[in-house]
């Protein structure tokens, strides 16, 4: 700030002391008009109007990068937001997860009795599979005897 102003200050030094030494008449053209004026007031005049196009851009440029600014705290704003939703997405995927993670481990438990059960199941069916051959030929014998009886009354009674 203070470089500036010392520039400045160096400048209008510079255009009083060229303007002390020019003060000589000269006839400006502008158009329709012919003016005659002391060179210092023609040299100020136009440092002035330069000022003022410099000033203009310079707060075309400003009010330019303030509104990109403003633009991409906006941006921020959404993206932040977006960030938010994507970090509470997660959170309940992760809480998804664990709660599919206690009920696999409670299915497998489940998958782990139920094998368990399955082998008694299976042990006691080949034990009885084993007393049933056991008694397999006292069965047989029965069914034999018993069948060979029932053709001998059905004989019988076509005899009579």
């Amino acid at each position: 700030m203070q470089l500036g102003f010392i520039l400045v200050l160096i400048i209008s030094i510079i255009v009083a002391i060229f303007a002390i030494q020019n003060g000589a008449l000269v006839v400006v053209d502008l158009f329709f008009f012919q003016l005659k004026t002391p060179l210092a007031v023609v040299m100020m005049v136009c440092l002035i109007i330069g000022a003022i196009i410099v000033l203009a851009l310079g707060a075309f440029r400003q009010v330019k990068k303030v509104s990109e600014s403003k633009e991409l705290k906006n941006k921020i704003k959404v993206f932040e937001n977006e960030k938010i939703q994507y970090e509470n997405s997660v959170k309940m995927m992760e809480t998804e997860i664990q709660t599919l993670k206690n009920n696999n481990n409670a299915l497998s438990l489940k998958v782990s009795e139920l094998q368990e059960k399955n082998n008694l199941q299976a042990d006691e069916i080949s034990n009885l599979s084993a007393k049933l051959k056991d008694n397999e030929p006292v069965i047989e014998k029965v069914v034999v005897e018993g069948a060979g009886s029932e053709l001998n009354d059905e004989k019988s009674e076509a005899n009579s």
